[in-house]
C-alpha cells in the first residue's frame, strides 16, 4: 500500500477520533440500566428505582443551563423513586481549581451557580438527595451549598436521611468528599438502625477502601471512567484506584458492591472517548448474593 494512502487513512482516523472526542460523545447522552442485588437488604424489602447522576460539571463546553434541563427532562422520563446526585456540580475548569481570586474575577459565576438552581428541575416521588464533590469546594464550598439549598435538593453531610415508603423505608448515609472536606462513617451511619436497607452516597469511590466505611452499598462518581479510554490500555489518566476496575459501572469486592457512574460533563479538556455521558438507572433488591447485572447502553442524541 502506498505510503500516501496509508497517512490519508492515518490521518482520516484521527480527525473522527477529534471529532468523537471533541464534539459528538460529550455533546450525547446514555442510559445504563442496572439490576443490583445486595444480601445487606431485608428480603420483605420491595425493589426500588434510582437514577443516579453525576459530574455536570456545569459551565463547560458542552454543559450550558439548557442541557442541565434537558436531563432533567430525560430523567423525568424514566420514572424513578428517588434521584441521587454525586456531586462536582460546577468547577469544569482545571486551571481555576483552588484560585479563589480568579474565581472570584471572573463573570461567569453567576451562570454557573444559576446552573446548579436548575437541578431544581429533577423530581422522583421519594425526592432528590445529593452529596457535595472536590470540585465544588475547589470552586466555593459555600456558594454551592447555598445554591442548592435554594432548590428542593437535600444535602447530606456526614448525615443520614430516612426514606418512608410502603415497600420498606430506605435510608441514604451521605458521605462528604474526600479530598476537600472531611468525612464521617460512622457520624452518617449513627442514627441508621441495624438490619434496615441502606446505601451509602459519596462522591470519590476510593473512600470504599476507608476502614471506617462499613456500607455494602455505595453509590460514586468522581472517575468520569478516566474520560479518554483507549483500546487494549483502557484510561491514561485515573482519578482512583477504582478507575478500571468499575469502568464497567460496578465492581464487588468481598459481597460489598460499588456503583460507579462515568458522570454527565468534563473536567479539564472538554473531552470524551469511550466514555460517553451517563444517566444511570438502578433497580436495587434484596437477594442472597451481592449480583449486578447490566444491559447494554441505550444513546439518546
Amino acid at each position: 500500500m502506498p505510503k500516501r494512502v496509508i497517512k490519508v487513512a492515518v490521518g482520516a482516523a484521527v480527525a473522527v477520533s477529534l471529532a468523537m472526542a471533541f464534539w459528538f460523545e460529550p455533546e450525547n447522552l446514555t442510559v445504563t440500566r442496572l439490576d443490583v442485588q445486595t444480601p445487606d437488604w431485608p428480603s420483605t424489602t420491595a425493589p426500588i428505582r434510582v437514577v443516579l447522576l453525576s459530574d455536570f460539571h456545569i459551565g463547560g463546553l458542552h454543559m450550558p443551563i439548557g442541557r442541565v434541563r434537558k436531563i432533567a427532562d430525560q430523567v423525568k422520563r424514566l420514572h424513578p423513586d428517588l434521584v441521587l446526585l454525586g456531586g462536582d456540580y460546577i468547577g469544569a475548569d482545571a486551571l481555576r481549581r483552588g484560585d479563589e481570586r480568579l474565581r472570584r474575577n471572573r463573570s461567569d459565576d453567576a451562570l454557573e451557580l444559576d446552573g446548579i438552581k436548575a437541578l431544581g428541575a429533577l423530581e422522583a416521588p421519594l425526592g432528590v438527595v445529593a452529596v457535595m464533590g472536590n470540585h465544588d469546594c475547589y470552586w466555593d464550598c459555600q456558594g454551592v451549598k447555598d445554591a442548592l439549598s435554594k432548590t428542593h435538593i437535600r444535602l447530606l453531610q456526614n448525615d443520614s436521611l430516612q426514606l418512608k415508603r410502603k415497600g420498606g423505608d430506605i435510608w441514604i448515609e451521605g458521605i462528604e468528599d474526600g479530598q476537600t472536606q472531611h468525612p464521617d462513617f460512622p457520624r452518617a451511619a449513627a442514627k441508621v438502625p441495624a438490619n434496615v436497607a441502606a446505601l451509602t452516597l459519596v462522591h470519590n469511590p476510593g473512600l470504599f477502601d476507608w476502614s471506617s466505611n462499613t456500607s455494602d452499598l455505595q453509590l460514586s462518581g468522581h472517575t468520569h471512567a478516566g474520560q479518554v479510554r483507549l483500546p487494549l490500555i483502557g484510561a491514561p489518566v485515573r482519578m482512583s484506584r477504582h478507575t478500571e476496575d468499575t469502568a464497567k459501572g460496578w465492581t464487588i469486592i468481598n459481597q460489598r458492591i460499588l456503583i460507579v457512574t462515568r458522570g454527565l460533563g468534563e473536567s479539564g479538556l472538554p473531552v470524551r472517548l469511550n466514555a460517553p455521558p451517563q444517566i444511570m438507572v438502578l433497580t436495587i433488591h434484596p437477594g442472597s448474593v451481592a449480583a449486578v447485572a447490566g444491559r447494554p447502553d441505550e444513546w439518546i442524541h
